[in-house]
């Protein structure tokens, strides 16, 4: 605990929980004459972001803009130099060890994930490139140029280690696989216009991802050419800087936008549906995570630059009782669908609707929601 920082930097940057318990948190101080990092890990994720109560903390050389486990243990970390560091959980989960280190990029490194099952990492960078690394030795195997401008995102395929999407301020949704000559194809990204920022697959399913963008419209597509049909939502009015979706279930996703506000909605029906709303954080919400416990309770946590850290419950509408009542509005094809009225009655908490918001005092406010989250399905 001797390495743990004295003070908290300022702007949370990534938060994800660990498989096992226990939540790891990324922050940056974005003010100054230096612009330093540091990751924390709690064991207990209700306490972040209390320095006096965290369970290991260490400054780093320079902020960060992303952070992923890579096992149990270690933590892939993108910082702004331009390198990955590797580092690891010692001394019964207490200390930070680097284990490696490596500078690559010729600018900030936006994203990093771990490929599933073949010992690489993938990061994009602000330098335009997207690289391949080698676990074992924190080597580049590959540099891909394919995009135009800066790279947001890149995501790795659940289940298949050579295919990977990734997003760009170029305004494509790329398409990898690396075991091709030409290992990059261009998506269609309609109906979105703008700059697609962040991007995640869909869970149990091979070829379904969603993608949102700086203009906060999210959208669902298919990456075979010849599935035309796209879901596509305006939960947010400003950009969408993280999705995820639910690991348990896959149908729903969570987002973050830069105009304070958390987001979950559910593609299961042909009409999404807007599950929870949270306008807690006061500043851009940067870090998301869904707890992937094995319990059945739909939980997730976020934090932003306004220094908070946030646990959501969704309500569950498994056991809840259809009563009738409120209308809820979407848009299907840019005309006004049939009202619906669905509101469900779950123990101990009297009738909710569909739309749950939660304020900035941390209260529910059940059935009233007057934002809407405006849906068209193209076919």
């Amino acid at each position: 605990m001797e390495q743990t920082p004295a003070a908290m930097d300022r702007h949370f940057e990534v938060i994800q929980y660990r498989k096992e318990g226990g939540v790891l948190l990324g922050a940056s101080s974005l003010t100054g004459r230096y612009w330093f990092g540091s990751l924390w890990y709690y064991e207990d994720p209700e306490v972040a972001p209390d320095v006096d109560k965290c369970t290991a903390g260490v400054q780093l050389e320079a902020g960060l803009n992303d952070a992923c486990w890579v096992d149990d243990k270690r933590v892939l970390v993108g910082m702004d130099t331009g390198g990955l560091a590797l580092w690891e959980l010692t001394d019964n989960l207490h200390t930070f060890i680097e284990q490696s280190s490596a500078t690559e990029h010729d600018d900030l490194v936006s994203s990093v994930c771990v490929c599933a099952s073949s010992g690489r990492f993938l990061s994009a960078s602000h330098d335009r490139c997207i690289k391949v690394w080698d676990q074992e030795t924190l080597r580049s195997i590959n540099t891909y140029r394919a995009h135009a401008g800066v790279v947001h995102s890149v995501c790795s395929h659940p289940s298949i280690p050579e295919v990977f999407l990734s997003t760009s301020q170029d305004g494509t949704v790329c398409l990898w696989d690396t075991r091709k000559p030409k290992p990059v194809s261009k998506l269609d990204k309609s109906p979105m216009r703008s700059a697609p920022t962040c991007i995640a697959w869909q869970p149990g399913v091979d070829n379904v991802y969603a993608v949102g963008s700086e203009c906060g419209l999210l959208v669902f597509k298919d990456t075979r050419s010849a599935v035309t049909e796209t879901i596509s939502l305006r939960p947010h009015h400003r950009g969408i800087t993280r999705v995820q979706f639910q690991p348990d279930k896959n149908s729903t996703l969570a987002s973050v936008s830069e105009d304070c506000t958390v987001m979950v909605v559910d593609i299961a029906e042909e009409h999404p549906k807007q599950l929870y709303r949270s306008t807690q954080h006061s500043d851009f919400i940067r870090g998301l995570s869904w707890a992937n416990d094995g319990s059945n309770v739909q939980k997730f946590i976020t934090c932003g630059w306004d220094s908070r850290v946030f646990s959501h419950l969704v309500p569950s509408f498994s056991d809840a009782t259809i009563m009738g009542g409120e209308h809820i509005k979407m848009e299907v094809n840019g005309e006004p669908e049939a009202t619906e009225s669905v509101v469900s009655k779950i123990k101990d908490n009297g009738f909710v609707a569909t739309k749950y918001e939660v304020l900035t005092n941390g209260e529910g406010n059940f059935g009233d929601v007057q934002q809407e989250c405006t849906a068209e399905t193209h076919s």
